[in-house]
């Protein structure tokens, strides 16, 4: 597969980070994609549409991060967002020689 280097997918582009990342100014093709286009709970969804775009990086931003009592109140949605989706894009940028680049944060698990 042919990767077209200026070219960066940020999956979870519309999040608080993501957000400040649309306005920002770059010499590379940052891609957006929205939840129907790419789901990180589908490894089929970001298979195909990494097979599409030949991205040379993926940003990864998707999570459920605040309020804190949505994770004891979605627990498994929590864990769906936060572990598995991020191990299916793993999984497929290796797969797919695409470097990722992977955000996380302490609001979620803090200590």
């Amino acid at each position: 597969m042919l990767l077209y280097k200026n070219k960066i997918v940020i999956i979870g582009g519309s999040g608080r980070f993501g957000s400040v990342l649309k306005k920002t100014k770059t010499k590379y093709n940052l891609l957006f994609p929205k939840k129907n286009e790419l789901n990180i709970l589908k490894i089929k969804s970001i298979n195909n549409y990494l097979k599409k775009q030949k991205p040379y990086f993926v940003i990864l931003l998707a999570g459920l991060s605040r309020p804190m009592n949505l994770h004891e109140k979605f627990l498994k949605k929590s864990i769906d967002l936060n572990i598995i989706g991020a191990a299916n894009v793993t999984k497929t940028c290796f797969d797919m020689n695409i470097k990722l680049i992977y955000f996380s944060t302490s609001y979620v698990y803090p200590g």
